[in-house]
């Protein structure tokens, strides 16, 4: 045993020097695009939802409702949406929950790189997007960033001009209004237009090339927002104080109504992603995590084996108040004290009765009402219940008893007893 303890502290202590050592290590960026509320990383949104929260006027939340969960929510009120993520997933369904929230009028803001293809195809435009690799985004640091600007245009909007890194604003829509330039088309556009794409379109702010990277629908008594720039509010744009009031620009017309920002755990494909995502995506974390398994596996493998041991015999437990009433019950009858053995077993008769019945016979005067109540408890005749307690009133006196008497007593009483069981 004490062989076990000294291994399981020196395990505990080698993972301990092991974090600590981890610990000391220089810690590298993640350049990866996770959109997470608890992810502090560049591309997380750790500071975006620590600033909302204690900035938003209307509460401010995080949640993985569904569009659907949210439409059939009959207790939500009109409410502000905002999805921010690399790719904005919808299918049929989701996409007529969006449709029923906006004409409920609760505001929706899509911020995504790469939007459904069901969802451009009813607005009737067109989503570029450019792909961007971590070595082109570990450049933004080591090099002299390239910058880009970026105007708000819309007439509630202040009209003024950001400059952002190139790699975080390349994708932009087109195909949205008549002041955007024309793009060679090199095939016909044969969509027929729908009833969305139909409703005016207001660009909320465009690049240098004039073309839109947010714009916004007025949809029955709701608004919805399109945006194609979300690495700029993730926490690297969030930190950079210059630029932050672009975000707030565009969150602007969202004001007035709780926002609710969405974040789900599923990936593109609709599978849930495992808790232990983050862990396993860090080479140090994941060697810790499986270096603790092999030790937990080793450590049942040395502790497994049987510690053979002295199995006690159990006796069952002995009834010794049976025990004892048949040495009384023994004893008065060696002594042939027949009229003292037939008083106990009154006793007994009474208290049984007593119990059973609620009836107290050595309280109660014998009368006929008693016998008729006992009667009705047991199902035995009034009349030869009278009779056996009658003669068992006898017993007060001294008078010689034999056995063939005290055998007729008992069966009497017996079966006065087993019928007030019933």
């Amino acid at each position: 045993m004490k062989g076990n303890i000294k291994f399981i502290a020196f395990i505990l202590l080698l993972i301990i020097g092991m974090f600590l050592v981890e610990q000391s290590f220089t810690k590298e960026f993640t350049w990866n695009a996770t959109f997470s509320k608890s992810d502090k990383q560049p591309f997380g949104c750790f500071v975006f939802d620590d600033v909302l929260s204690s900035s938003w006027k209307g509460n401010y939340s995080v949640s993985d409702k569904t569009f659907y969960q949210m439409d059939n929510d009959l207790l939500s009120r009109p409410r502000s949406i905002l999805v921010v993520s690399d790719y904005a997933f919808m299918d049929s369904v989701q996409l007529k929950s969006v449709i029923s929230l906006l004409r409920k009028g609760n505001k929706i803001m899509f911020v995504s790189s790469t939007f459904s293809p069901l969802l451009v195809d009813t607005l009737r435009i067109v989503a570029h997007n450019s792909f961007i690799s971590d070595a082109d985004m570990k450049l933004m640091i080591h090099q002299k960033p390239q910058l880009k600007s970026l105007l708000l245009c819309d007439s509630t909007l202040s009209h003024k001009i950001y400059k952002f890194n190139a790699q975080l604003c390349e994708d932009y829509f087109s195909g949205v209004d008549s002041y955007e330039p024309k793009l060679e088309k090199k095939s016909e556009d044969k969509r027929k237009p729908t009833w969305i794409s139909k409703l005016p379109s207001t660009v909320l702010a465009r690049n240098k090339e004039k073309f839109p990277v947010a714009f916004s629908k007025k949809v029955g008594k709701g608004e919805l927002f399109m945006v194609s720039t979300p690495l700029i509010f993730t926490n690297y744009g969030m930190l950079n104080k210059k630029n932050a009031g672009y975000i707030f620009s565009l969150l602007s017309p969202m004001k007035g109504l709780p926002l609710v920002r969405y974040e789900s755990n599923v990936t593109n494909n609709g599978e849930k992603e495992s808790p232990l995502r983050y862990f396993l995506s860090q080479p140090p974390l994941r060697w810790s995590i499986h270096f603790a398994l092999f030790t937990l596996v080793f450590f049942m493998c040395f502790t497994a084996k049987r510690r053979q041991r002295i199995i006690p015999v159990i006796n069952p437990p002995v009834n010794t108040t049976l025990d004892f009433v048949k040495l009384i019950g023994t004893l008065f009858y060696q002594k042939k004290d027949h009229l003292g053995l037939l008083r106990k077993k009154r006793i007994y008769f009474a208290q049984i009765l007593k119990r059973e019945t609620s009836i107290d016979i050595d309280e109660e005067a014998l009368t006929m009402e008693l016998c008729q109540r006992l009667s009705n408890k047991t199902g035995i005749e009034a009349e030869k219940i009278y009779r056996t307690l009658r003669d068992l009133e006898l017993l007060d006196y001294d008078m010689p008893i034999d056995e063939k008497t005290l055998k007729d007593y008992i069966d009497r009483m017996n079966e006065i007893i087993t019928n007030s069981y019933k």
